[in-house]
């Protein structure tokens, strides 16, 4: 019987090919994401593969639309072998640049979003779950990122959200064990996805010339109209849709699983250098100056 897999924040980058890969692997699959009208990427990439899945339509941040949607999977399917929680976006600013409310508004897709769906999902996840410390087929996957172990400048925000997120992933993973479900963190580094290019903001402070962070603002722009331009250093979102792959396939996981030569080395580093040290080459490599 095919595996059920849910999956939130399909419309582009990591959650759309995960979708399609997992679909063509002949997952049961529902992409789910909050505006159905931007479904249309992802339909060119399942027709890419040849092949198909549930598109549905899913607010993680509304409790109304996520329990519709696992009700609908209920009816339909009877059970929730996978869930992974992949949507969240990025805004990029310091933080006396950055209001109150866009803060809490990063955290509340990244952090409570993957809670709220998670706290809905779980009912049928232990109907579906064989109790075993062996095996486990019931897996939540929670898509954080090398920031949630790692923290940049310009980005706080971000990276508190995934330090969060890694936080309640692992006392999850604890409570959910005795149950067989299993709880697993995937932490991508940079990859070539819209979410680089699209689901990112900026404060609507930071560029202002009376920012006291404007040249470092501009420094980290620059720095990132690089790695877009050159790519350097920038994987493909196909490896993390087949590491995905490989967590649901394997019996049991480990907690966290790093994707992505640059986040490797990034979080390598961090623990094991003095941080006064790591702060030093961060600092250099982003905004320009080591003092």
């Amino acid at each position: 019987m095919s595996k059920i897999v849910l999956i939130t924040g399909c419309s582009s980058g990591f959650g759309m090919i995960s979708a399609a890969r997992l679909s063509s692997l002949g997952y049961t699959v529902y992409a789910s994401m909050r505006d159905l009208s931007k479904k249309n990427d992802l339909k060119i990439e399942l027709d890419r593969r040849d092949t198909n899945c549930h598109m549905i339509k899913l607010d993680v941040c509304d409790d109304t639309s996520i329990q519709k949607t696992i009700s609908t999977i209920e009816d339909k399917e009877g059970k929730l072998d996978v869930l992974i929680n992949n949507a969240g976006y990025g805004i990029g600013g310091f933080f006396e640049d950055l209001s109150e409310r866009e803060i809490r508004d990063q955290f509340e897709t990244n952090f409570f979003g993957v809670q709220k769906v998670t706290r809905f999902a779980l009912p049928l996840m232990r109907k579906t779950a064989i109790k075993s410390d062996k095996i486990f087929s019931t897996k939540i996957i929670n898509v954080s990122s090398a920031q949630g172990r790692s923290a940049l400048p310009g980005l706080g925000a971000y990276g508190s959200s995934k330090f969060a997120l890694e936080g309640f992933s692992e006392g999850l993973c604890l409570e959910l064990y005795p149950f067989g479900i299993e709880v697993v963190l995937l932490e991508p580094g940079t990859f070539s996805t819209k979410a680089i290019d699209v689901n990112s903001k900026e404060a609507k402070a930071g560029s202002s010339e009376q920012s006291p962070y404007i040249e470092f603002t501009n420094s980290l722009k620059h720095l990132h109209s690089k790695i877009l331009d050159t790519r350097r250093g920038v994987g493909d979102p196909e490896d993390v849709a087949i590491i995905i792959e490989k967590i649901i396939k394997r019996r049991k996981n480990k907690l966290r699983y790093l994707a992505g030569t640059q986040a490797k080395i990034r979080v390598g580093l961090r623990s094991i250098l003095p941080f006064n040290w790591f702060r030093k080459i961060i600092l250099k490599i982003t905004m320009g100056t080591a003092k």
